[in-house]
């Protein structure tokens, strides 16, 4: 099977895990979505890189489109029907991913009651996204952290058991904590117009949108100078339960390529990197929202 991919994730992990990905398929990253003719084309299998909601030719996304879609394991989970609807377990992984990806760590920290709690499964990812730096066994080690979720039934929504397979993962992934929580006394508070509690980070390590949720902002500017392989600079600016989509045309005036999932609390810099200095997108946040 052919499969495209861009960035990995939880969701696009998931979906692959659903869909039957295996390490033997010809699996292509690619940095600015899927092409109209492999999107178009049924026998080619597109996660998270283009075709929203065109499950019937195999495209499996929730991007950059006005309709609100759920997330693409939902999308995947959902096309596979009663024989896969009855896995209980599946289910409950379906559900965590999906919450994690439309209303982020601290909606799912409220779900959970496992604030401040570590182990998470989200942090056996993350700190597997930090070792593993090739996209291709990204997707093959997401893959297989999730499968063992399953075969072990292990709750998602609990607290991750150190097993002898995770123990780098949890270990980079504490050692990644330690250093954020070090940069946030760097974090720039300011208030928007709107009267919202904002904040700005600027960091390589994972977590920034949370770190400043967790100083008391309702939204988040998180930049990364040397995100990726080769490295990009990257904006994430999210909202903690308020939509920060109406940023958008603003943002794709300056620079065409920003986006988001249509449910509006995380937007993203283009792909290819950002060439806005933190100074305009700063002001962008504090004066319109």
């Amino acid at each position: 099977m052919r499969v495209i991919i861009q960035q990995v994730d939880l969701d696009t992990c998931l979906t692959a895990l659903i869909l039957g990905v295996s390490p033997d398929d010809e699996i292509i990253v690619v940095r600015e979505g899927a092409s109209p003719e492999d999107l178009a084309d049924p026998e080619v299998l597109c996660i998270e890189c283009g075709g929203s909601g065109r499950v019937e030719l195999n495209n499996f996304d929730h991007h950059d489109t006005a309709e609100e879609l759920p997330p693409a394991c939902r999308q995947a989970f959902e096309v596979q029907g009663d024989s896969r609807s009855r896995d209980e377990k599946l289910a409950r992984l379906v559900d965590y991913v999906s919450l994690l990806d439309t209303s982020g760590p601290e909606a799912l920290k409220r779900v959970s009651g496992l604030k401040g709690a570590f182990p998470t499964l989200s942090d056996v990812f993350s700190g597997m996204r930090l070792l593993v730096k090739d996209p291709r066994e990204q997707l093959i080690k997401g893959m297989e952290i999730l499968r063992l979720v399953l075969e072990r039934g292990l709750d998602p929504f609990g607290l991750m058991p150190e097993l002898p397979e995770w123990c780098d993962y949890i270990q980079a992934k504490r050692r990644n904590d330690e250093e954020l929580e070090r940069a946030k006394a760097q974090a720039r508070l300011f208030t928007t117009k709107g009267g919202l509690k904002a904040g700005y980070l600027k960091t390589n390590y994972f977590g920034a949108l949370g770190a400043l949720y967790e100083l008391g902002c309702r939204v988040a500017i998180a930049y990364n100078p040397e995100f990726g392989d080769p490295p990009v600079r990257k904006y994430t600016i999210g909202g903690n339960g308020i939509r920060v989509d109406s940023l958008l045309p603003l943002l794709n005036a300056r620079e065409p390529g920003w986006g988001g999932p249509a449910h509006g609390t995380v937007i993203g810099s283009p792909r290819e990197g950002s060439r806005l200095q933190p100074e305009e997108v700063i002001t962008l946040v504090q004066e319109h929202l």
